[in-house]
């Protein structure tokens, strides 16, 4: 499968799961409220009777009947604002109970425009009203209203999270980018924890509008959050989108996926090659002879292939393994760290983690080592390899931020912080 097939795959699902219609706030029963009003005067006698026989109707929960009689009211000439009100609340309610929800929000608009509502009541009816527009797929008039109450009620996290999404539907993906990010910072502040689909809604928008750097930062803010196969997985396709690796930093990469337990049989005989290529045969025999005990090499057509490659594997790494004490002697008598740390590699993949660490240490405190970032990730695989999360995160995190392997390294110090 190549990256961009990948890609189209992942964010297919990375979007939140947004369906037709979302839950719409209850609404409180008014017809309690027009039945006092009658009895206080509030109402006329000619409106007041038809409307009890719509609460009779409504009691009942007979909706049809209610809205037919509520809407007899509505058309007489002659009501006064308060009347307006309370027909305009019993003919919301009806249409709700019967599922009427343009009806209803189309009544709840009118009411707002007329100021029928009371001004603590209005945030309320603004989100009911969001929520039912969003229901309807009217998602123009769900922003607006979402928007609204936001600023006349506050940090609300689930409206800032339906917002967002009407916006996705809508394809603005810089506005639905942006009203997911304040649904974030509005955890944060809150002291909530940041929710995995969130961030799945925020990389799917930032993918839409082909902004790879930032579709990677909230990849790895997942990985370090919401860690799975599927997010490594993901995460090196974006790695390898035109990546320029030398070949110790290949190494490096393979075995971040080697770590992430997702190495495949040609990465396996990938890593091998480069390892032999740059005389590190402990290396090569180490990965084959996994490759070997996991059934993921020796078979069918490549079997003689990765046979003989382990063979060779094997030989030289029996040759290096010793030779590398003399090798050590002469490398800590140069001048520059440079020798030691390619010791400090040879040991690291005969799998002398102790001895690599002091190669590398000692190679990196002498000075003068070509590839300094790349010496003080091999230092950290040390650590960790002896599950010395602590000093490997501590090594990862050397790595400036300014470095080409300054995200390998980050990822790195998530693999790290598994083991702690």
């Amino acid at each position: 499968m190549n990256p961009t097939t990948k890609m189209i795959r992942l964010l297919r699902v990375a979007v939140l799961g947004v369906c037709s219609c979302v839950a719409i706030a209850p609404l409180v029963s008014q017809h309690a409220f027009a039945a006092k009003a009658a009895e206080t005067q509030q109402v006329s006698a000619k409106v007041g009777k038809p409307l009890k026989k719509a609460r009779e109707f409504m009691d009942a929960k007979q909706w049809k009947e209610a809205l037919a009689k509520t809407k007899e009211v509505a058309a007489m000439p002659g009501k006064n604002s308060a009347e307006e009100a309370i027909v305009n609340e019993m003919l919301a309610y009806c249409m709700m109970n019967l599922k009427d929800y343009a009806g209803a929000v189309g009544v709840y608009e009118t009411m707002l425009t007329a100021g029928q509502f009371k001004a603590e009541e209005i945030p309320k009816r603004l989100l009911t009203m969001s929520q039912i527009y969003f229901a309807l797929k009217n998602y123009p008039k769900s922003i607006q209203y979402g928007e609204r109450y936001l600023k006349e009620a506050g940090a609300d996290l689930e409206v800032f999270r339906q917002v967002s999404q009407a916006y996705y539907l809508q394809n603005d993906f810089a506005h639905a980018g942006e009203y997911v990010q304040r649904l974030i910072d509005a955890a944060k502040k809150q002291g909530k924890p940041v929710e995995e689909d969130w961030l799945k809604l925020l990389m799917s928008t930032q993918h839409k509008q082909n902004k790879k750097v930032e579709v990677v930062a909230t990849l790895e803010r997942l990985l370090a959050t919401y860690p799975n196969d599927q997010y490594w997985s993901d995460m090196f396709t974006y790695l390898l989108q035109g990546s320029s690796f030398s070949d110790g930093e290949n190494i490096i990469y393979l075995r971040l996926v080697q770590q992430a337990n997702l190495l495949q049989a040609n990465e396996y005989v990938e890593l091998a090659e480069l390892s032999l290529a740059i005389t590190n045969p402990g290396e090569a025999k180490a990965v084959l002879e996994e490759g070997f005990t996991k059934g993921v090499l020796g078979k069918d057509e490549s079997k003689d292939r990765d046979l003989k490659l382990l063979a060779m594997a094997r030989t030289q790494a029996a040759e290096d393994l010793t030779l590398l004490p003399s090798i050590e002697k002469e490398a800590a008598a140069k001048p520059t760290g440079e020798a030691l740390v390619k010791v400090g590699e040879a040991y690291l993949g005969h799998g002398k983690y102790e001895n690599a660490i002091a190669a590398f240490t000692n190679g990196l405190a002498k000075g003068g080592v070509k590839d300094k970032d790349e010496a003080s990730i091999n230092l950290g695989i040390s650590y960790l390899r002896l599950n010395k999360s602590a000093e490997a995160i501590k090594a990862f995190n050397s790595v400036p931020a300014s470095s080409k392997l300054a995200l390998m390294s980050r990822l790195w110090v998530i693999q790290a912080g598994k083991s702690q």
